[in-house]
């Protein structure tokens, strides 16, 4: 007797998939907040650049966060990266001091 792999997928389960997220916001304090709200889902690649390894959920969370600060001086951009996205690196990364933390990238 031949055995048949179930095949369906629960639609609350999936694989995280990277995301990449920048922002450029003009205010300080909104600036702060969401780098402050980012780093809890990924890790900072850049000022203002994050790398978020997310399944379904964690997206929807993250989604709702951002939507909850209600940005009036700037925008955030989401990015989901296919499989077949590969991250090269080019020179020296350093790492980010805290007096960087309120500088950003255009």
């Amino acid at each position: 007797m031949r055995e048949y792999k179930n095949t369906t997928q629960n639609v609350h389960d999936s694989k995280p998939a990277l995301h990449l997220v920048a922002y450029d916001i003009e205010d300080d304090r909104e600036r702060m907040r969401t780098g402050k709200l980012l780093e809890g889902f990924g890790q900072r690649v850049q000022k203002s650049v994050f790398e978020c390894p997310l399944d379904r959920r964690r997206l929807r969370e993250m989604e709702d966060a951002l939507r909850g600060l209600g940005l009036k001086t700037g925008f955030i951009l989401v990015y989901r990266l296919n499989k077949h996205a590969r991250r090269r690196l080019y020179g020296h990364a350093p790492a980010l001091s805290d007096s960087d933390e309120h500088a950003f990238v255009i």
